[in-house]
């Protein structure tokens, strides 16, 4: 996906900073055994807090093992068992990456984005035979995205409505149809989340390129990243804000039984956190390492 659904590791505690990178191992693991190993490069943070979000909010229990990957065949590392929920989510993750790509070459993305799109394109079949709803409802939701940056939609939440729905409605189809209004609101509005601060961290080149961003669609008159950022502070904060406080309002509804600290630490801390550090940031951020 993006990066951008992190926890803060400074807060984390040790049993946490390890049950993290278990469900990331154990999703890097399952994609490259039902994938592809090339498919593994999909991995990301956002799909790990996923994983572990879904399996507490499915009940199911998590079963671990200690072993080596294809990564790191030296280094044996705790991570989550294969289960059919998790393969769901490796599934679900190759889907979202694939589209990603496909999005970024429409917009003119480069040599590299189109190879990386050609390259996934066998895992993203297997993925879609798996999950086809999850497919659906990813082309349909992007294709109404694309149709919104075509008419220049100049407000930012109908932009990110579209991209929230899709995450909500794939942790749906993901759980078939077993969420509830709790979940589907933190999803929705942690995808509406990811959405804008991809956006935001995008700006510079978006302005460049000509590409649609909704940041500029709103507000115009972009003269630089740090000037735009403390031009529209109050409107930015604004709608970060009242994001992140709905996403932990719908988490505080929710109840958990074996990831609740990790997740709070991902939902409180670790998405502020991330806006502090690109709204901060003079460039586009680097690809977090946790």
């Amino acid at each position: 996906m993006y990066g951008y659904v992190t926890p803060v590791k400074d807060k984390l505690r040790k049993q946490d900073y390890v049950l993290f990178r278990a469900f990331y191992c154990g999703v890097c693991v399952e994609t490259g055994k039902a994938f592809g190993s090339l498919a593994r490069y999909a991995t990301s943070y956002d799909a790990a807090f996923l994983a572990a979000l879904v399996h507490d909010a499915a009940n199911q229990t998590v079963e671990f093992e200690v072993s080596g990957c294809v990564g790191n065949p030296f280094t044996k590392k705790a991570m989550v068992k294969h289960n059919p929920l998790l393969e769901r989510v490796a599934a679900a993750n190759v889907l979202l990456a694939y589209y990603k790509l496909l999005d970024d070459v429409i917009d003119g993305g480069g040599a590299k984005k189109r190879v990386a799109c050609r390259a996934i394109r066998k895992p993203y079949l297997k993925a879609k035979a798996l999950l086809p709803k999850v497919d659906a409802i990813i082309a349909a939701r992007y294709d109404e995205l694309r149709e919104k940056e075509k008419s220049g939609e100049k407000s930012v939440d109908r932009a990110a409505d579209s991209f929230a729905c899709m995450l909500r409605e794939t942790v749906n189809a993901i759980m078939d149809g077993k969420t509830d209004d709790n979940l589907g609101g933190l999803c929705y509005n942690i995808g509406k989340f990811v959405y804008l601060i991809d956006a935001l961290d995008d700006v510079a080149d978006d302005a460049k390129s000509g590409n649609y961003n909704p940041f500029i669609a709103a507000y115009g008159d972009f003269t630089g990243r740090r000037e735009f950022f403390e031009a529209h502070a109050a409107d930015i904060g604004f709608i970060i804000n009242s994001t992140v406080n709905r996403a932990i309002e719908c988490f505080n509804g929710m109840r958990f039984t074996q990831s609740y600290t990790l997740l709070k630490n991902v939902v409180y801390d670790g998405l502020r956190s991330k806006a502090v550090e690109v709204l901060g940031a003079d460039k586009k951020i680097p690809k977090p390492k946790i």
